[in-house]
């Protein structure tokens, strides 16, 4: 146990002081004010988690510019949080890695690379390090088949066959069943009833808008405070961490965008899901 806890002290402390350094309500609350991409440039250069990587570049002026930047911020903490690790956290960061998006790429996220990492996790021969890894991934597979599901049926009135090729072919919480009624359900009512009633919303007021992606954040930032409470020595705190990392990527590049486009500010905070 001794071993363990020193095993992931140093890990788990740099992921956590690079969460304590990302941006908070205000500071999108502030950035949703701003009227022009340089309002927001400056603002960032203020940060600590940003202000370093423009290293007194002052060539940074416009929102593509800033945009290659703060995708490379998540590779730079990807990197520093992997030389910091072992062998065995080095190749739990690996399965990881093809989701963070950087350099304005996009993720790799796809069926074969779920299936892949399913696979991946039976072969560590720990059973806490399965244990967490599959809450984390199985949790995100279940919601991303969720998603995928009800915008099939309610944009491309697909039906349940073709839909089914698209999933993922692993069930963690959500029942094989449970997949089978959701693909089956002839209107949003019904899906929304039959996902109300599965294990992640049964017994709850169940908050399904699936269509804004709120429930699969609410799903996901639930699961990592739950996971990083129960094991705070585990890759739990590093993935939750590219995970909040992520998020606030994706809301900045949305405001960066709308301030460009001089959308209202109340329509950007819209956007990056705070109203």
């Amino acid at each position: 146990m001794a071993g363990e806890l020193l095993g992931y002290s140093g890990l788990v402390t740099k992921a956590r002081a690079m969460r304590g350094r990302l941006l908070k309500r205000e500071d999108f609350e502030r950035i949703t004010e701003f009227q022009t991409v340089q309002e927001t440039i400056s603002f960032l250069r203020e940060q600590e988690s940003y202000g370093r990587i423009y290293g007194g570049r002052e060539e940074i002026q416009h929102r593509g510019q800033v945009e290659e930047l703060i995708y490379h911020s998540i590779w730079e903490d990807y990197r520093k949080l992997y030389r910091f690790g072992n062998e065995s956290q080095r190749r739990m960061m690996e399965l990881y890695l093809p989701q963070l998006q950087f350099q304005r790429m996009s993720s790799e996220v796809d069926v074969a690379y779920f299936v892949r990492i399913w696979k991946e996790i039976g072969s560590f021969s720990d059973k806490k390090k399965q244990s967490v890894l599959r809450e984390i991934f199985g949790t995100q597979i279940d919601w991303l088949n969720i998603m995928w599901i009800y915008r099939a049926h309610h944009f491309f009135h697909q039906k349940p066959e073709s839909i089914r090729t698209i999933l993922t072919p692993v069930h963690y919480k959500v029942r094989k069943e449970e997949i089978a009624q959701l693909l089956e359900a002839e209107h949003t009512e019904e899906f929304q009833e039959i996902l109300g009633n599965t294990v992640y919303f049964r017994g709850k007021d169940a908050l399904v808008r699936i269509e804004d992606e709120i429930s699969y954040h609410h799903v996901m930032e639930k699961m990592y405070r739950q996971i990083c409470r129960r094991e705070p020595f585990s890759m739990a705190p590093v993935f939750c961490y590219f995970y909040l990392k992520e998020l606030e990527i994706a809301h900045l590049t949305t405001a960066l965008e709308g301030i460009r486009y001089q959308l209202p500010s109340k329509d950007i905070r819209e956007m990056i899901l705070m109203e």
